[in-house]
């Protein structure tokens, strides 16, 4: 019998995708919401000072999460059938470099003074958000290169 070439269902992978997939959707629902209702308050009121805010909370929190938990599902599967994650645990670590990154980005560009060399800080994170869209690259580059299959 030939073989399809297709991965066989690893449930634990599947799992493991899923629970990734969920979490970083319903984060970047909740930056959409929290985005919006910063938007329709800055328009309520005329004060524009969050914009910074706005902006990164609806391009990075809700766009950028979005595609990273559609990414992590429909990239593996769509090339190999159910594959397992190449590194599971990488892909919480960027999950969490992503949510650092982002948060500190914003409480330290609304809430540090000018004179603390603002622009260092957010250089510094916008290099934690970096290095997660790198750790997001290298996993699915894995997961293609390794035919979907589980370490």
């Amino acid at each position: 019998m030939k073989d399809s070439g297709f991965a066989l269902p690893d449930r634990e992978g599947i799992e493991r995708i899923n629970r990734l997939t969920r979490v970083y959707i319903f984060t970047s629902f909740a930056y959409l919401i929290l985005g919006m209702l910063l938007g329709v308050g800055m328009l309520a009121t005329g004060n524009d000072n969050f914009l910074f805010t706005h902006v990164h909370m609806l391009l990075i929190g809700f766009v950028v999460f979005l595609i990273y938990g559609v990414g992590y599902k429909l990239l593996p599967t769509m090339y190999f059938g159910y594959p397992g994650l190449p590194y599971p645990r990488l892909a919480w670590v960027q999950y969490i470099l992503a949510n650092a990154g982002l948060i500190l980005m914003i409480l330290f560009y609304n809430f540090l003074p000018v004179r603390f060399a603002t622009w260092k800080i957010l250089l510094f994170c916008g290099g934690i958000e970096f290095l997660s869209a790198l750790l997001f690259v290298f996993i699915m580059v894995s997961c293609i290169r390794r035919g979907g299959k589980s370490l």
